[in-house]
């Protein structure tokens, strides 16, 4: 029976903050240069509701599992996600599902859903198997040729999960357009970084290196993706299985409304799973006590047997694994900011109209009150019935914005980790797991793990057509 600990241990009410010289712009410039240490110091020395200023707008921190219960849940309503974050994603991700608001938003998500709907999974999880099967082949290879492969492990799973990303999305492979699209990905990224965390960004129109940097960008971006969109629509009576199929069917042919989305879930989906697969690469090679167990889940659930979607449910050490890896290290550290449109009362604290709120799974998951040794990695954790507040853990967000997603994200790290552990082992080859929070909280890129060939045995592979 699950406890209620956050009845039992209620929330640290306080009212004070940290001193905000200059407006703020000493607090906004630790955001920038060493966020999470920022957001824990905060936490442990003004309590679970903290306020600051940040310019000309007062903001509430908020870490305590009541009260994000009421800002994603209850309270959904009396909040909206903070314009100028949204303005800067706009330039590129137009008013698709991660930027519209109220009606639109509900209009927006009733034409994507279907593209995610759990029905679809066990097709898209039959292109990502393929691919990792596919990745394995490569490592293998190299390390026949060499001896040994050592990875720069996040270079090589934000390339993976691009893929995996195009894949599902156009049923096309990246090919001549990998070095390109890869680069405008990891460019917008560091971009939308920089521009929601500056005090003051010039305007878009003014031609600094900068501003014409982003507009090319952008550019090319969009113009990949209408290539694709209007050769499919120009092919309506082919029949595809992909995102980009479904897409296209429940926005009526509207060119604008199908760019904008596929922009939002390439860039979410390499995103989020790149991250995730980086850190459980890190975790494993370093905790090879896990990495063993898991592997031998694997070949007494499997046998000979590839991973596929429909045994993935088999799996459960496994799978406490990667939810334990998305306490530790969720890729999104930080949720978009709100501001409230309306006077609310947050837990004792009145959070008035126009004042904005943030919250912040990494710090709420790393609570010693709700999860035990909480900066240990422990995956048993998972194995053994709940014993946090529902909000305590929520690394896909939570309430009515909860990413749509969070079950192909889940599908495609499992069956990807599930592939590659089945033929090979990692080691560690540096000791330190260090961070780079940018717009998503990815491991330092020079850190590099070591590949090894597991004992050969003769497997039956899955027809993935």
């Amino acid at each position: 029976m699950k406890k209620a600990i956050s009845k039992m241990k209620p929330p640290e009410i306080r009212t004070a903050g940290p001193t905000s010289a200059l407006l703020g712009i000493n607090a906004l410039y630790r955001i920038r240069n060493d966020p999470l240490a920022y957001y824990q110091s905060l936490n442990s020395t003004f309590g679970d509701t903290v306020k600051i200023r940040l310019g000309p707008y007062r903001c509430w921190f908020i870490f305590h599992p009541d009260h994000i219960e009421s800002v994603l849940a209850t309270k959904a309503s009396s909040f909206i996600r903070f314009e100028k974050i949204m303005n800067i994603l706009r330039q590129w991700n137009g008013n698709s599902l991660l930027i519209a608001e109220g009606s639109s938003w509900k209009n927006r998500r009733r034409k994507v859903l279907p593209s995610l709907s759990q029905q679809r999974i066990p097709s898209y999880a039959k292109l990502v198997s393929r691919l990792a099967q596919d990745l394995t082949e490569t490592i293998i290879s190299k390390i026949k040729e060499n001896g040994s492969y050592e990875s720069s492990i996040d270079d090589e799973m934000a390339q993976y999960s691009l893929e995996v990303a195009y894949k599902t999305l156009f049923n096309k492979n990246l090919n001549t357009v990998v070095q390109p699209i890869s680069e405008a990905v990891n460019c917008l990224s560091e971009i939308a970084y920089k521009e929601t965390t500056s005090a003051f960004t010039l305007p878009r129109f003014i031609p600094t290196p900068a501003n014409r940097k982003k507009k090319k960008i952008i550019k090319l971006m969009r113009s990949c993706i209408r290539d694709i969109v209007l050769e499919r629509i120009e092919q309506s009576s082919k029949e595809e299985s992909d995102l980009l199929s479904i897409l296209i069917k429940h926005h009526g042919g509207n060119t604008s409304a199908i760019e904008e989305d596929v922009i939002s879930l390439l860039i979410a989906g390499h995103e989020t799973s790149g991250a995730t697969l980086s850190w459980l690469f890190l975790l494993l090679a370093k905790h090879q006590d896990v990495q063993h167990k898991i592997q031998k889940e694997l070949d007494n659930i499997l046998g000979n047997t590839s991973a596929s979607y429909e045994n993935l449910k088999n799996l459960p050490y496994l799978n406490a694994v990667i939810k334990e890896t998305m306490r530790l290290y969720p890729s999104a550290y930080a949720l978009f900011c709100r501001r409230a449109t309306e006077d609310v009362d947050i837990g004792g604290a009145l959070v008035k109209k126009g004042d904005l709120v943030q919250i912040f799974p990494y710090i709420t998951q790393r609570d010693n009150r709700w999860f035990k040794d909480a900066d240990r990695f422990n995956p048993e954790r998972f194995i053994n019935s709940e014993s946090w507040p529902k909000y305590a853990y929520f690394p896909f967000g939570a309430g009515p914005r909860i990413c749509i997603g969070q079950s192909f994200g889940m599908m495609e790290v499992a069956l990807t980790i599930a592939t590659i552990l089945q033929r090979l082992s990692l080691s560690q080859v540096e000791s330190s797991l260090e961070s780079a929070p940018r717009f998503s909280l990815r491991p330092d890129k020079n850190i590099t793990i070591s590949f090894s060939s597991r004992p050969q045995i003769e497997r039956v592979e899955d027809q993935i057509t």
